[in-house]
């Protein structure tokens, strides 16, 4: 079984940071069909479909428990029902604005400053979902090294599947990359200009999402969004 769910923050449907996404990365994450892509000066679709191609893959979306596979005896279905229950106790919240930059070989939407909330967001999300995901294969565990991390996040590895949790959380929605040093500083200033709107307001937190991926070689799609309570 190679099927996986994860758990993201996904834009409000029908927000101006969802029809952003989708367009930037040319796919509705919600149906998988193709979203009509941005016409840019000096930028034909082909160049545009390489920088974007791995963070399509994965949909528009921030991760706040990442991809697994199902733990034997658990279901889709307690999933989604897991994920409805978690979110019916939780409050919406504002966090700050977003900003485009640069990770290393990627750029990305992230936080203008520090969330206290999102962050506890996610570190809630690895705890509450921990249950149902199926242990690394060693495969998984040999190319998460490659990127080599520190102790404590080769702890967090094993012990929840992925190393960036906790103290080394960073909220961030991939736009591009990984990228060539060539293109990294032309597509940093090109998704300034075009998400400089994105950055006045502060982010809507009013729901987590289930996004499932059938097999690794096909893209992520949104199956469930699971509202918070108002604050």
């Amino acid at each position: 079984m190679t099927r996986r769910f994860a758990i993201y923050f996904a834009p409000p449907p029908g927000s101006e940071l969802e029809a952003f996404g989708q367009s930037w990365l040319g796919r509705d994450h919600v149906t998988g069909r193709p979203v009509e892509r941005p016409r840019i000066e000096g930028l034909d679709a082909d160049e545009l479909q390489r920088l974007t191609r791995s963070a399509a893959h994965y949909g528009f979306h921030a991760t706040l428990k990442a991809p697994f596979m199902l733990r034997e005896g658990r279901s889709a279905d307690e999933l989604h029902q897991a994920a409805d229950d978690f979110a019916k106790e939780r409050h919406s919240f504002q966090a700050p604005p977003l900003r485009i930059s640069r990770l290393s070989r990627w750029i990305a939407l992230t936080l203008s400053e520090p969330s206290s909330a999102m962050d506890r967001l996610a570190a809630d999300c690895i705890g509450a979902f921990e249950p149902f995901r199926a242990p690394l294969t060693e495969d998984d565990i040999a190319r998460r090294r490659q990127s080599g991390l520190t102790p404590r996040q080769d702890a967090q590895l094993l012990a929840y599947g992925y190393p960036y949790i906790f103290e080394d959380f960073h909220f961030h929605m991939t736009l591009a990359g990984p990228l060539d040093p060539e293109d990294q500083e032309p597509t940093l200033e090109l998704l300034r200009d075009r998400a400089s709107k994105l950055e006045a307001a502060s982010l809507p937190v009013d729901a987590i999402a289930i996004y499932e991926q059938p097999d690794r070689d096909r893209p992520f799609i949104q199956t469930g969004r699971f509202p918070f309570r108002a604050p």
